[in-house]
């Protein structure tokens, strides 16, 4: 009897081609500008859509019925739990990722005027390097990274994302990357595969190095005292692309790392420590 309704519930599921789907938000609790995983299965993944803070989510096939994605929290995001909502023609589910409560520290910098007020000059070309890296975050090619991402350098964190730097007791800024110590001339590694989409002498950066992962992700490496690869070309997981420097708005010789996903600044930390 049992085994009678069952047959027929899966018979009439698969004539009218409703198929359900399952997903997975990896971790379910995280600080504000960390990044988490949503994982998919669905016997059809062409159909499947999700939405996360009003913003569309864009998914990688990851082999036949499998779809993953990167979700970007932006540092500002207020403590709360907040809701992926999952759908394909057929269902609709819903899920949570709690942002916890996370005090930044807060340092003072003592930095030369010239660093922390800009000229006319300095101002008219920090406004173009602006434009021109917001044209680059716009960009979102096919996935090239794969698998778990490293660390550029093998050394200490000298100040972690989020940290509010107040320059000369006026102006405060959110440090929106990770900085590696490091000597002048240290090698630095890609921190997955992709490619290199800008390699320029930046106001703020220096020697400004960006890959492009697909997907919206991008890795940035900043204050190097000069490059191993070039504009365009295609780079490994672990390579090296360039060395340490001091160039740019620096006090000493270190790696500063931003990863830009989506447009939102994300702390490189939370990227590492994912298990993909």
């Amino acid at each position: 009897m049992y085994r009678s309704v069952f047959s027929i519930f899966f018979l009439l599921l698969w004539c009218t081609g409703s198929y359900a789907f399952e997903f997975r938000v990896t971790p379910e609790e995280i600080r504000p500008g960390d990044i988490f995983l949503l994982t998919i299965q669905s016997g059809h993944p062409e159909t499947v859509e999700a939405e996360f803070l009003k913003k569309n989510i864009l998914f990688s096939r990851s082999g036949t019925d499998e779809l993953i994605a990167l979700v970007p929290v932006d540092v500002n995001t207020r403590p709360g739990k907040y809701t992926i909502s999952v759908h394909d023609q057929e269902n609709k589910q819903s899920a949570s990722v709690t942002v916890k409560p996370y005090a930044f520290k807060s340092i003072k910098l003592t930095l030369p005027k010239g660093k922390v007020t800009l000229s006319p000059e300095s101002q008219k070309r920090v406004e173009k390097e602006y434009i021109l890296q917001k044209n680059i975050w716009k960009k979102k090619t096919d996935r090239a990274w794969q698998g778990q991402f490293v660390v550029p350098l093998d050394t200490e964190v000298s100040t972690e994302f989020g940290v509010k730097r107040i320059m000369n007791e006026k102006k405060t800024s959110v440090h929106r990357g990770m900085d590696f110590r490091g000597k002048t001339g240290t090698p630095v590694k890609a921190v997955n595969e992709g490619t290199v989409v800008l390699s320029a002498d930046l106001f703020y950066g220096g020697n400004t190095l960006v890959v492009d992962h697909g997907m919206g992700l991008y890795s940035v490496y900043m204050h190097l005292s000069g490059f191993n690869v070039a504009h365009g070309n295609k780079v490994e997981k672990g390579q090296i692309v360039a060395f340490v420097g001091s160039s740019g708005r620096a006090t000493g010789p270190h790696l500063h790392l931003s990863i830009k996903l989506d447009g939102t600044s994300v702390n490189p930390d939370s990227l590492f420590k994912l298990q993909l």
